[in-house]
């Protein structure tokens, strides 16, 4: 619970230093927050209570293509130093295009350290449009994160907390942001559930 209280007070100081903000509606944000966190403070104990995927299982989870590219390697996720389960997986294409994704499981005594991190996208439905760039806020029922297109580097960002449980990152070079997506349904991220 102390957890959450701290969620909600560096929630709070964010949208109360938006100045664009007006009073009431940063009040009515505040509000929708503080739900927001009391929901995963729940969804936080309950997976305390799951016992986090194995490296093991990560690590063969991982197909051996992907979209036409090779599985170059896997290494320990990028959280697992703060007792995290998570690996990395590295593809790359003959066309010099490449794939790193990056999956951390909630779950387990330390999950609240990675769901928290996606709260402020819960109450967020803004997305950004310029020549360069697209960001779109992913947020339904299923995913809450970011989706970020960079037009003219050809780069695909994904990142999104996936059924309040996984943390999926994914990084793309000379990928349209279709096949990124397709890579992400082909790996079956379900299984791991």
């Amino acid at each position: 619970m102390k957890t959450a209280l701290k969620i909600l007070g560096l929630v709070a100081l964010i949208v109360s230093c938006n100045s664009q903000n007006k009073k009431d509606d940063s009040v009515d944000q505040t509000v929708k927050m503080g739900k927001t966190v009391q929901d995963l403070a729940k969804q936080s104990q309950d997976l305390k209570k799951i016992a986090p995927v194995s490296k093991e299982t990560l690590n063969s989870w991982f197909p051996e293509t992907l979209q036409g590219m090779e599985l170059q390697k896997i290494v320990k996720g990028t959280l697992t130093g703060y007792g995290i389960s998570g690996a990395t997986a590295t593809y790359e294409g003959s066309d010099k295009n490449s794939l790193v994704v990056n999956i951390n499981d909630g779950a387990g005594e330390n999950g609240m350290m990675l769901t928290s991190q996606y709260v402020t996208f819960k109450n967020l439905n803004t997305d950004v449009e310029t020549e360069t760039k697209s960001e779109k806020i992913l947020n339904n029922n299923t995913m809450l994160g970011v989706e970020t297109v960079y037009k003219t580097e050809q780069k695909v960002l994904i990142n999104f907390l996936y059924k309040n449980r996984f943390s999926v990152n994914i990084q793309s070079q000379g990928m349209e942001q279709s096949k990124v997506w397709a890579a992400f349904e082909q790996l079956g991220i379900e299984k791991l559930f």
